[in-house]
């Protein structure tokens, strides 16, 4: 069984139905539960067979109902392993399953830094530090960055494995759509694009990319599209920082698309302008498309990154500007050579056949370690 926080799109709940869906022929042997709604992602595992329940957790006494919910539900389906995604899940989800008599647990851990703005899951987080040590069996973190910040949290050492997000090849695009997706866009033929993919939120720094993009030099024709939850014209402060910077004609507001795959081929590079992240699904797919990036030294970007694309410091529009700019100006060559790098990188050292590998081992190590306790 998973358990996760919600189905929305994010980092984690992408990841989670790759790895589901990267084997059809488990679905019979899955439970997949939302704590909130089912979103966009748990209706297509439930379009493609997969057994999706959601407990739409809301309101004052959201906690005691989706713990009295989720440990009914456990009783009932009584799982081999729970595994659960994101904070929420990792409390209510572990509490419900030991309730329940469920006999393995993981944990998982999708962010290096606590959220900005989010008080309430700051006293999630601690509760579930101070329960590592004796609730979870194992705890799945997806970055070292992460690993190494929970710790300074105060969860237990001992219990940490780091499995990043895992990439498979992206279905190729057809020419003709990429080009009828170009002209409902508006976008100009030899017009570079600039594109990053990400909710609207302090955490993910539209607002720093906003501020470098004001200091490119005038003389660069370039437009840049951002994409996810939030960015799009009905954002009023966002549309103000635009107006601010004079670059609302410079900058296309599209919100949450489920075309990603065809928006990336669009792209003529990538940025990743976070504050924090730990390893980003958004920065993946796009050197699996083979787009060079700039990105920010935040989470484990430096080291999904490597030497094909550019990384700088978080917080200095001056330099992300500069490092837009140098892109901006290699030759069209130069940047393809940077994005087949990418690619090469991404599919290479961390192949989602690889990352699903590493959770069937870390399953079948805790069931080994329980059955030897039981002895």
């Amino acid at each position: 069984m998973h358990i996760s926080t919600g189905l929305d799109i994010g980092g984690a709940e992408i990841m989670l139905e790759r790895l589901l869906t990267s084997h059809p022929e488990r679905k019979d042997e899955l439970v997949i539960i939302s704590l909130q709604d089912e979103g966009p992602i748990g209706i297509r595992l439930r379009n493609q067979g997969y057994q999706v329940i959601a407990l739409n957790m809301a309101g004052k006494l959201a906690f005691p109902v989706a713990l009295w919910q989720l440990t009914k539900l456990l009783k009932q389906i009584k799982p081999d392993l729970v595994q659960t995604w994101m904070y929420h899940a990792d409390l209510l989800g572990g509490i419900a399953a030991r309730l329940a008599g469920v006999r393995h647990l993981i944990w998982g851990i999708h962010c290096s830094n606590l959220p900005i703005g989010r008080p309430l899951t700051k006293l999630v987080m601690k509760a579930g530090a101070a329960m590592s040590g004796w609730l979870p069996d194992a705890i799945v973190a997806v970055a070292e960055v992460a690993r190494q910040n929970h710790i300074g949290y105060g969860y237990n050492a001992n219990k940490f494995i780091v499995i990043p997000n895992g990439f498979a090849p992206l279905s190729s695009i057809p020419a003709a759509q990429k080009e009828a997706t170009r002209r409902e866009l508006g976008l100009k033929d030899g017009q570079l694009i600039i594109g990053a993919v990400g909710r609207n939120h302090p955490d993910k720094g539209q607002d720093v990319l906003i501020e470098a993009l004001a200091l490119l030099p005038a003389e660069l024709n370039w437009r840049c599209l951002l994409v996810g939850r939030d960015n799009e014209p009905g954002n009023v402060a966002l549309t103000k920082l635009l107006e601010r910077h004079n670059l609302s004609d410079k900058v296309q507001l599209l919100g949450l698309r489920d075309d990603i795959p065809v928006l990336l081929n669009c792209f003529d590079l990538f940025c990743l302008p976070s504050r924090s992240e730990a390893f980003p699904m958004a920065l993946g797919e796009a050197m699996s498309v083979g787009l060079p990036c700039v990105a920010t030294d935040v989470g484990d970007c430096r080291e999904l990154v490597g030497d094909t694309g550019l990384i700088i410091p978080p917080l200095s529009p001056s330099l992300l500007a500069k490092a837009l700019t140098t892109m901006l100006c290699f030759s069209a060559d130069e940047r393809n050579q940077l994005g087949q790098k990418a690619r090469e990188r991404v599919l290479g050292s961390f192949s989602l056949n690889v990352v699903s590998q590493q959770y069937d081992q870390l399953y079948s190590r805790i069931a080994k370690q329980k059955e030897s306790a039981d002895v």
